[in-house]
């Protein structure tokens, strides 16, 4: 049996941060979930609904003080999404999207 080598270029990190995601579609709704694993350079959450692979989409997430040394750390990324994985709750997915670019958000 052939193992799979492993393709990222980044380590993912199973960090289960919250994370407010919108598709960039006019008529969506933004969503809040949890990430179950994230990297440099993508993002791997569930979601309520099926997206396309290729969907863009936009999500804001903090980084906890224990993770950068001190305060809470907000960042607003856009992306897209590679992959949907399906699970057994209806019309529910995991989503694997990359991270294209992101901006950090200063406290107010």
């Amino acid at each position: 049996m052939a193992i799979a080598a492993e393709r990222r270029r980044y380590r993912r990190y199973d960090l289960s941060l919250e994370v407010h995601v919108k598709p960039r579609r006019r008529s969506a709704t933004p969503y809040r979930t949890v990430t179950r694993d994230i990297s440099a350079r993508g993002v791997y959450f569930d979601f309520s609904e099926r997206l396309e692979p290729g969907s863009e989409l936009e999500f804001e997430l903090t980084l906890p003080p224990e993770l950068v040394a001190g305060r809470p750390v907000r960042i607003r990324c856009r992306g897209k999404i590679v992959r949907v994985d399906a699970v057994e709750t209806e019309g529910a997915a995991r989503v694997a999207a990359t991270i294209e670019s992101y901006e950090f958000i200063r406290a107010e």
